[in-house]
């Protein structure tokens, strides 16, 4: 991601996109990015506070790693 403003559009556009064409009711993005050398973690909520924190627990209780075999079909491709 290029800068802020740029970043600020993307983000826009995904929450847009997530809401409008998949129903979304809450969205929450987090992702991290490399900037001069420093790891930056990002978290950008939108939606019902409560229902973010939901998503948010949801996901940490149902996160798995990739499987082995899971990254060696994505060095496939």
């Amino acid at each position: 991601m290029a800068n802020k403003k740029n970043d600020s559009q993307l983000l826009h556009n995904v929450i847009g996109n997530l809401v409008e064409e998949a129903g979304a009711d809450a969205v929450v993005i987090i992702y991290s990015a490399v900037r001069k050398g420093q790891t930056h973690t990002y978290l950008i909520p939108y939606g019902n506070a409560h229902t973010c924190n939901a998503l948010i627990d949801y996901a940490y209780e149902n996160f798995l790693p990739p499987t082995l075999d899971e990254l060696e079909d994505v060095e496939d491709e």
